[in-house]
Formats: structure tokens, sequence, C-alpha cells
């Protein structure tokens, strides 16, 4: 009897129901929105729940927590929320409780894979006896992003056996609430550091905006998704499956991980990346970073060449060039509607070269194409705002409604920022006649044509640095160039701890640019070429050109510590108090600078540091989250753990230097630059000296012809 214990044990784990997984999700991270307001007579709001492919959901509850207006009447006032148009639920707005917490139970049938909309819609009336303006004042729902929430109950869904489930399955943005991958290499040289970070900048590209965050060692990690990335003797020997076959080229193999005890994990992916020489390995490395749709549908595929187009600066994700003319149907804004009393907005995102020098007296040209019904009165409009600034409005005046094509805007250049730009156009509409008649809001339209163009004058790569705002934004400078050409990382000793806070650093980049950093290298000595750096080690490990030339100084064992200073309105811009000390950065906390490196004028040097090993892989897992992300500006930014989001404190405190197209800028392009009446005044010169010089020119070949 107790030698079939083990087997009944078996068969009983194996009869049991999985144990499902419970996460919660705020609504606030679930949207872009400050704020949910639902205001006048009808009015609906959207946001996006996300559901990966890879879970099977069991159980899903809204907790919702808002509060209506206490003019409201609540026979005819009501919420309904909604799950992909469907109705799961409704409430009156009752006025004598306004402050509601309500719990609806979501069926999980009408969840899907992808993004799924939940929907809270709204009518809201204050008065029963007599008309009411539909947009009144007091006419308004709010929901609380913070303390409303979503709760599922899943269970992981066995992993395909194909490569292309890496990118819809696997590495999944939809994955909440963040992504974490374990990568084996061979050893700790900077050769399997580099392709390590090819990798790893693959994932992060199609984990998308989730933050993802990356562990290192020479031995697969149990309970996660795993990748090998070495050459084929060694992937054979960690990967705990069959051999792997012998290739001219590389090798990409994906198969269930092997669980603690040895066992077979089919919830979770082993992905090995190997090839007989270390070009082979690149070569899959590569291969891997750009498979983006569902292609092979093997587990194992065999690559022996890689080609890609030229690769041109400033062309990562979103970005726009100048001098160039955009149908807004190529920046996904195709034909919009504006429908009915309150309509709300339509928002075009794109971006502008992060280090693009906006000069003064330069427009934006808008070209719109849209037309609008019959019956508006002569007040409508529609508004179109610039990174949440009203810049124009157009007015709809005609009774007969209008069809106009070519509508002709100029909007100025420094209304709008180097990084990400939105150009949102909201509808206005206003019925005609009296507020009691009836209203028809089907015949209040607006339409907005894909077909209308934006365009960009041009304008001169340039700008001060050091801001650590533009590499949140876009990785810049590391990713001037999109695949990371002309930048090295380099890490200041050989732990795997570093490694991973490096590889970190290079997924926030890949996902703010949205290009694979598939030509950056990692090196473990001081960069010999010219380019851009991303300096990663513990603060007693750095240099002390490094630490001399860093907003935060150590000069001698001294630390130079600058301290913001408070002033008035009135007082002139002065520099921080330096303070000259010798102190610790101490435990739980990382220091992210930027400054020019002291080796190339121009060039740039990000540098991420902590007192311990620990301390630099926890701050690196923090630069991965939106909080910190958005808060990072400046040249010296100290990132803290905290509750419910780490502390930050970002400052401007070094000297600051230009850069541009070629990385460089002389002292005297800078001063014209920075300052147009000097450019201008240049160029009269210039001109003024071509007159002269020609004046005198023909005055004397004049006196030769008389003689």
């Amino acid at each position: 009897m107790t030698r079939l214990a083990p087997f009944l044990c078996l068969l009983l784990a194996a009869a049991l129901p999985a144990r499902a997984e419970t996460i919660k999700l705020p609504l606030k991270d679930l949207t872009a929105l400050k704020k949910l307001e639902l205001r006048c007579v009808s009015d609906e709001r959207e946001v996006a729940v996300p559901v990966p492919e890879r879970w099977e959901v069991k159980r899903m509850v809204l907790h919702l927590r808002y509060t209506v207006s206490t003019n409201l009447i609540p026979e005819s006032s009501q919420l309904v929320v909604k799950v992909g148009g469907h109705p799961v639920a409704q409430a009156r707005l009752n006025p004598m409780a306004p402050e509601v917490k309500l719990g609806v139970e979501i069926p999980p049938a009408l969840l899907e894979p992808g993004y799924n909309a939940l929907s809270f819609q709204v009518a809201q009336h204050f008065s029963k006896n007599q008309c009411e303006s539909p947009c009144a004042p007091d006419l308004w729902t709010n929901i609380s992003l913070r303390d409303s929430w979503v709760e599922m109950d899943y269970e992981w869904k066995d992993v395909p056996h194909e490569l292309s489930a890496l990118s819809s399955f696997v590495f999944d943005p939809r994955l909440m609430p963040a992504g974490a991958v374990h990568l084996v290499t061979e050893d700790d040289s900077a050769k399997s550091a580099t392709l390590a970070g090819i990798v790893a900048s693959g994932i992060a590209r199609r984990f998308d905006y989730r933050p993802v965050s990356f562990t290192v060692s020479r031995v697969p990690r149990p309970g996660m998704d795993n990748v090998i990335v070495g050459k084929r003797a060694f992937a054979t020997k960690v990967a705990g499956g069959a051999a792997l076959r012998a290739s001219k080229g590389g090798l990409l193999r994906v198969q269930p991980m092997v669980g603690a005890q040895g066992e077979t994990d089919p919830k979770r992916a082993l992905l090995v990346v190997t090839g007989d020489t270390d070009e082979a390995v690149k070569l899959a490395a590569i291969t891997f970073t750009n498979i983006s749709f569902r292609f092979p549908g093997s587990a194992e595929l065999e690559t022996f060449g890689f080609s890609i187009p030229d690769v041109k600066q400033y062309s990562g994700r979103e970005t726009i060039a100048t001098d160039q003319v955009y149908e807004l149907n190529t920046l996904n804004f195709p034909t919009q509607s504006f429908v009915g009393i309150n309509p709300g907005g339509r928002s075009i995102t794109f971006r502008l070269p992060p280090d693009f020098h906006i000069r003064p007296n330069q427009y934006a040209k808008l070209s719109l194409n849209f037309s609008y019904g019959a019956g508006l009165k002569n007040d409508s409009s529609f508004a179109i705002s610039v990174n949440g600034r009203g810049v124009r409005a157009v007015l709809l005046d005609s009774p007969s409604g209008n069809f106009i094509d070519g509508y002709k805007l100029e909007i100025p250049t420094y209304v709008f920022k180097p990084g990400t730009n939105t150009i949102e156009f909201a509808g206005n509409l206003n019925a005609g006649g009296q507020v009691c008649d009836l209203i028809q809001p089907d015949g209040m339209f607006l339409t907005l044509y894909g077909n209308s163009t934006i365009s960009f004058p041009p304008m001169p790569h340039f700008v001060e640095m050091p801001r650590l705002e533009l590499f949140m934004h876009s990785g810049f400078p590391l990713t001037r160039w999109p695949d990371g050409h002309e930048a090295q990382i380099w890490l200041t000793e050989k732990d795997d701890r570093v490694l991973a806070a490096a590889l970190n650093v290079v997924g926030v980049a890949t996902q703010r640019n949205g290009f694979p950093l598939f030509e950056m290298e990692f090196t473990h000595e001081r960069p010999a070429s010219e380019g851009e750096v991303l300096v990663v080690g513990r603060m007693a490990s750095l240099g002390a050109e490094l630490l001399k030339a860093a907003p935060l100084k150590v000069v001698d064992g001294i630390t130079q510590v600058p301290y913001p200073v408070v002033r008035g309105w009135n007082a002139e811009a002065t520099a921080p108090a330096t303070s000259r000390q010798k102190g610790a950065l101490g435990p739980n906390r990382g220091v992210l600078m930027q400054f020019q490196s002291p080796w190339h004028s121009g060039r740039t040097v990000t540098m991420l540091t902590a007192e311990g090993a620990e301390d630099l892989l926890m701050a690196s897992a923090m630069l991965t989250t939106t909080t910190v992300q958005a808060q990072s500006r400046g040249d010296l930014v100290l990132i803290e753990p905290g509750e419910p989001e780490p502390k930050v404190s970002a400052m401007e405190t070094g000297a600051r230097y230009a850069t541009g197209k070629k990385g460089s800028y002389s002292p005297v392009e800078s001063f014209l630059y920075t300052r147009p009446e000097a450019y201008y005044a240049a160029a009269a010169v210039g001109v003024l000296l071509l007159c002269l010089g020609v004046f005198f020119g023909l005055r004397r070949w004049r006196a030769k012809r008389v003689k």
C-alpha cells in the first residue's frame, strides 16, 4: 500500500482543478485619463481591460465607486455598465445617496483575448416637469479611477509549441501587471552580454509599453519564462531536453520549461537562441527580434541570413519627418464622425525627433477636409488643441450644412514639443431653435475625413543637454539611430545583477522608441569609439573620470552634492548650492544621471548607479514603471522605493552642452541657434559683405574698361 501512495497522490492531483490566480487591476492603470466624468443628458466613456491570450478567465468582478450630482432626478437618471457593447448592470443615480459603491459580476463568456471595452453610459436629468438644458453644469457623474478596480480569477494555459506564439502568446503586452523573463547566458563576457541585450530588446519590444524586468544567470529559473542565449554545446547542456541539432546558421527553438523537480512545466516557455558560432547565435537573436507576425508555425527554425532595409536616423515609433506631407489616415486617424450633443473628442498622437530645435515664426500646416449637417446653430464649432491646450477653433456657421475641402490652418511650431505630441479635435455642436424644442441628435454631425493632411517645416537637429526627459520619451540620445548604432553600454563590473539592470534600461529605451537595438554593443572597458554611452555599475566601480564629470561629483573621496536653492519669482536663476561632504548614497536607492562625455565633446553619458548590486537592480526595475519615467527630467534623478509609488527627486544641476544630428555642435553653431537675433544679424552681415564685394568688384572692372 505504501508503494501505491505516490501514484495515488499523482492521480488525485491530476483530477483536482488547477488553482486559479487572482489579480486586482485599478482602473487608473487601464487608462491615460486623469478623471472619468460623464456629463450632459447622455454620455458614454470607455476603459479597455486587457485579457491575455495566455489566461483562461474563470471569474471577473468590477468594483465601482462613483459620485453623482445632488440635482439629478432618480426616476429618470441611470448608469449602465457594458462589456463589449453588452449591458451587464444598471443602477439608478440617486442624489440622496451620492456616494456609491457597486459590485458587478461580469460573465467570462463576454471576455475575449485582447482589449475588452468596459463602457459606462449615463442618462441624466435634473428637471421632470419642464424642459432642461442638455448640458447643464449639474448634469454629471464622476467615476473614481483610483478607488475602482477589476478583479479577475484566471488560470494559465499551456504554451503552444510554435515560434509564432512568442509575440502574441508568451511575450504579450496584455499580461498584467508586468512581464518578467530570465535570461541564461553562456558566461559573463561582453560578447554574451551583447547577445543577451539583443534578445532582451526584442522581448521588451513585444511587451510594447508594459513594464518588463529581466534577471540573468547561468542556469534556468523554474516558475517563469526563460531564454537560453549561447552556443549549441552550452544550450544543449542547460536546456534539459533533447539534444539540439547542428546547424550551419542560427537556431531558434521553443519548448516547455522544466520545473524545480525536473518535471515538465507546460505553462511556461523556454526559448533557445543558439548556433555553432557566436555569429550564428547573433543571427538567431536578430531573427528573433524581428519576428512580428504569426510565422512560423513550427517549434524550431534554422536561419541562414537576415537583411533589413536601410535604417534612417530618427525613424522610431510614431516619429514623423519634417518637410513631408502626411495624411491623417497614416497617423492612425481614419475618417471620424462627431454626432449628437456631447460627441467628445478624437486625437492624433505622434512624435517629433527629440533634438528638433523649434524656431519662432514657423508653422505646422493643417489642410482639413470636413462636412457638417444642416440645422446647427451658428455658434457651433470644432476646437483644435495641442497637448491639452486649445489653439484654434473652426466655426460651423452655415444653417444648411456644408462640405469644406482643403480648409487651411497654420499652428505655430512653438506650441509643439520635442518627443510625444497630441492633437485633439473636439466637436461643439449646438442645435438651432429654443431650449425646449425637440432635438434630433442624429442630424447634428461633423465628419472629419482621413485624407486631411499635416506637415511640419524643416527644423535643424539641435538641443541643449542634459535632458533625461528625452531619454524617457524615446531613449534619446542612445536611439538617435533607432537600432542603437554608435551607442555602447559600459558595464563597469562583471556581475549578473549589473547586466540585468542594464537590460532593464535597454528595455525602457526599446519600448519608448519601438525599434530593437540590435546594433548596440556591451563592453567592460571604456568605449574607445566616439558615440553615446550608457554606463551601469555600482558607485564603487565607477572610474575617477566619470565621477568627476557626473552631476553628483566625487573628487578625491569628497562628494559634491548639489542642493536646489529656493528663490522668489523676481530672483535671478541661480546655480544650486553645493555641499562638499564625505557620505554614502545609502542602501535602497539608485541614481540616474546624464552629462557630457569627458572624452568626446557633444556626446552624452547616461549613467545608472547605486551603492550595491541589488540596489542597482531594484532601481532599474523601478525605471520601467510609468510613475518614475514621468517624473525623470533634468540631469540627476534619485529613485527610492515607496508606497504606493516609488519616490523620485529630479534636478538640473550640471553644465549644459549642445548636441545635434552628428552628435556634436561647435560653440559658434550653438550660439547662433540659441539666439535667432544673432543668426539673422550674421546673415545680414553676410549679405552686406557680399553686396559690397560685388559693388567694389564692378567698380574696379568698370574703371579698367574706361582706361
